[in-house]
């Protein structure tokens, strides 16, 4: 091989690895530009509802058994809604409200008080 072309080569293999990385940003760049205003809300708000329904799971007996409805983003984006799962004995114990803030800020309907639950989701949920 001729020393041109090993050092033609050599610049080839250099700048390969950084045309690539430079190629995938800028379609990493293009593919979050399309996204509209209402797109980016919605992603969100999914990624919050995922957030929560882990959180509640971590509270819960039987994490598989969790089934969740009516769920939305509260006031101050926390994640609220309804889950029933199992209890010791294998039985659903019915669908209760949950506030998910964060972890160690998720409460289930059964976590406390009806009348402060009930306070609890008007200010956060409502």
């Amino acid at each position: 091989m001729r020393n041109d072309m090993i050092v033609a080569h050599a610049i080839d293999k250099t700048r390969g690895p950084l045309v690539l990385a430079l190629l995938l940003a800028i379609v990493a760049a293009v593919t979050g530009c399309g996204e509209t205003p209402a797109q980016k809300r919605h992603r969100e708000a999914a990624a919050l509802i995922v957030m929560g329904e882990k959180y509640v799971k971590e509270k819960i007996r039987e994490p598989a058994s969790a089934r969740f409805r009516n769920q939305f983003i509260g006031k101050g984006g926390a994640p609220c809604g309804e889950v029933n799962a199992k209890d010791a004995f294998g039985a659903y114990l019915g669908y209760q409200r949950y506030i998910s803030v964060a972890r160690e800020l998720t409460m289930l309907a059964q976590d406390l008080p009806p009348h402060e639950f009930e306070e609890s989701w008007q200010e956060m949920c409502r």
